[in-house]
């Protein structure tokens, strides 16, 4: 875990450690996660997640990534971004 993720997010190089792919698996992941999460307490309502980011161009290309893989899943995925 420590490879990719840090205190406040992903870490690496944008496009060679860390890719749009590597951004939709994750997205994936956790849109299977939190609504596997949410059925099995018997809420059948999509898992809703937020996703933040800073300006740089590199955090669009993730952001639109996870959001692919979180609504594969059928989660619901809020953006936004951080900044000046």
């Amino acid at each position: 875990m420590g490879k990719y993720f840090g205190t406040d997010g992903f870490r690496g190089e944008a496009g060679i450690t860390l890719t749009a792919d590597h951004a939709y698996k994750v997205g994936r992941f956790l849109g299977w996660y939190y609504n596997a999460l949410r059925e099995r307490n018997g809420d059948i309502n999509p898992a809703r997640i937020v996703i933040g980011k800073d300006t740089r161009r590199s955090s669009y290309m993730f952001e639109y990534s996870l959001v692919a893989g979180l609504t594969v899943f059928g989660a619901d995925a809020y953006g936004g971004s951080t900044g000046p």
